[in-house]
């Protein structure tokens, strides 16, 4: 049956926006708006532009895909339900092999449509097989049963006990219950409000995803260069490896004197700042000529000594 918007033939405005445009015809799209998605393998490939009423009481649908989307002309349109309560959404199915072509272009029309079975159909259907069955029907499974539970009371007394026992607990329970059904109707509304939100997410995500495909040999090619570079040096710094540890070892045993001797070098650079400090002062003019001779220790310890203290004096 066609809800009130066709049957009045109001054309529903999409988003509209580029891509290729694709209709489809159905027999009746339910609750299907403007801005719903169309996905390809579970993965929103554009959404629903307009949906107007045929001169035969039918519903075109036209669609917005993604150009870049190759879709296989021999495709189905497929009116789906995104959950129990959830809205509905257009999913095109190609029915040969997906990366045949010829493919479907701006302008194509999907001639084939299919409907996913809905709550009410379903209930109808369990109501008209459960109408078929009669009392003989009903005897017999009765009979049935009894022949099957029989010597069996006990185990079915256990079994109501512990239902009883279940139905109590769920009930001393029921504010909890209650409390989180309110927080999940909550979350649902906030959700609702943020869908356009989750959309854009969900149309980022699949564009993610086709980059990271579309890239999938690159990847590979850059992690197999590196996995070759870590193997050649690897091989390099395996060869020199001796060289490397006794370098670094006589880095340390320099980098220990020094510390050893810091002391000792502080008393020199302090030394040679009250010499520089000093010679000016006894210069009897603007000229003179000083020597100076440094003698290294070579062995003990403590600070170089002056031949001479009173030349040495600043």
């Amino acid at each position: 049956m066609l809800v009130l918007p066709l049957v009045t033939g109001v054309v529903l405005s999409g988003c509209g926006g580029g891509g290729m445009k694709l209709t489809a015809t159905f027999d009746d799209v339910g609750d299907l708006q403007p801005r719903h998605s169309v996905q390809v393998a579970d993965v929103r490939v554009g959404q629903i532009s307009s949906i107007n009423l045929t001169s035969n009481y039918k519903a075109r649908v036209t669609m917005r895909v993604k150009s870049s989307v190759h879709i296989p002309a021999d495709s189905v349109a497929v009116l789906r339900t995104t959950s129990l309560l959830g809205e509905k959404f257009v999913e095109i199915r190609p029915r040969g092999n997906p990366t045949q072509g010829p493919y479907l272009h701006d302008g194509s029309v999907i001639g084939s449509t299919e409907q996913a079975p809905e709550l009410e159909f379903v209930a109808e259907q369990a109501v008209q097989v459960l109408g078929a069955i009669n009392a003989s029907d009903v005897g017999t499974l009765a009979q049935t049963g009894a022949q099957a539970f029989e010597g069996r009371g006990g185990d079915l007394r256990r079994l109501i006990d512990d239902l009883s026992t279940i139905s109590q607990t769920f009930a001393s329970r029921s504010n909890s219950i209650t409390q989180v059904i309110d927080n999940l109707d909550s979350t649902a509304g906030t959700l609702a409000a943020g869908k356009d939100d989750v959309s854009n997410l969900l149309g980022n995500l699949a564009t993610t995803s086709q980059v990271l495909a579309d890239n999938r040999q690159r990847a590979i090619d850059a992690l197999a260069q590196l996995s070759r570079l870590a193997a050649v040096q690897n091989t390099v710094l395996g060869r020199y490896r001796g060289d490397i540890e006794r370098q670094i070892g006589q880095a340390d045993r320099i980098v220990a004197d020094v510390a050893a001797q810091q002391q000792e070098l502080g008393s020199l650079i302090d030394w040679l700042h009250g010499f520089a400090t000093g010679i000016p002062k006894v210069i009897p003019g603007d000229f003179t000529q000083v020597y100076m001779w440094l003698i290294p220790a070579t062995g003990g310890a403590g600070a170089p000594t002056c031949q001479d203290p009173k030349a040495c004096a600043p």
